[in-house]
């Protein structure tokens, strides 16, 4: 039986990898991506059905409009049933500065808030047996065997103050930026744990860590310096 997956963060990376995989092995796989713009949809579908709904996930309010979009195409038949969705889209900063138009530090915003605003829309479309994969990271250990040093440890707090800028000490450096990345898997962990404790039965949760990945344009955002160079290879 035809069922929908609907994926962020599958355009590029091993996000545009993962979805030509479930394409290829998943033939009753409709693929929804969640993505800024049709043009960056660019899939080796293989013949598979693909569609594609627009929303920048810095945006709390352009989240809402896109589960509202989908929400609307599920109940008039023009998707098929909701079995899945996979939240692999990711951000990483130079600093702890960045701020989204909703108010809130945007590596947060994106990595963690709009993930789960989405899932909250869409919680009650699911079909059972239906499954959420939120990509996690090495980085959430905070040591030298998980992620090489290469990005300092998480630094736990409210999420009200996660959410907001200037969360760490010296906000405006790259270490800034990367704990607070560090910070948002962890986050990410502890939000799926939640979900497996209180999404109904029949929908698992599950974070998914892809390990050392270099080269995925996660850090994208990030400046010329050689410190920015480096964070391009840092662990997913």
């Amino acid at each position: 039986m035809q069922h929908t997956l609907v994926m962020t963060g599958a355009t590029r990376g091993i996000g545009r990898v993962a979805a030509e995989q479930i394409l290829r092995r998943s033939p009753d796989t409709h693929l929804l991506v969640v993505a800024r713009e049709a043009s960056g949809v660019r899939l080796a579908t293989g013949g598979r059905t693909v569609s594609y709904v627009p929303a920048d996930l810095g945006s709390l309010r352009s989240v809402r409009s896109a589960a509202t979009e989908i929400r609307a195409r599920l109940d008039s038949g023009a998707l098929p049933p909701l079995r899945a969705c996979v939240g692999n889209a990711g951000v990483q900063h130079t600093n702890a500065l960045t701020e989204g138009p909703d108010g809130f530090e945007s590596t947060f915003t994106v990595n963690v808030l709009a993930h789960h605003l989405l899932i909250r829309l869409l919680q009650d479309r699911f079909t059972a047996p239906a499954r959420i994969v939120i990509t996690a990271s090495d980085t959430h250990f905070g040591d030298v065997r998980h992620n090489l040093g290469m990005v300092p440890g998480p630094a736990w707090n409210s999420p009200d103050v996660l959410a907001r800028t200037g969360a760490f000490p010296r906000p405006g450096t790259t270490a800034a930026g990367r704990t607070a990345y560090a910070t948002s898997k962890l986050a990410t962990i502890y939000l799926v744990h939640e979900y497996a404790r209180r999404l109904p039965t029949g929908i698992d949760a599950v974070a998914y860590n892809p390990g050392f990945v270099p080269g995925t344009g996660l850090a994208r955002h990030a400046g010329p310096s050689p410190a920015s160079r480096c964070a391009a290879s840092c662990p997913r």
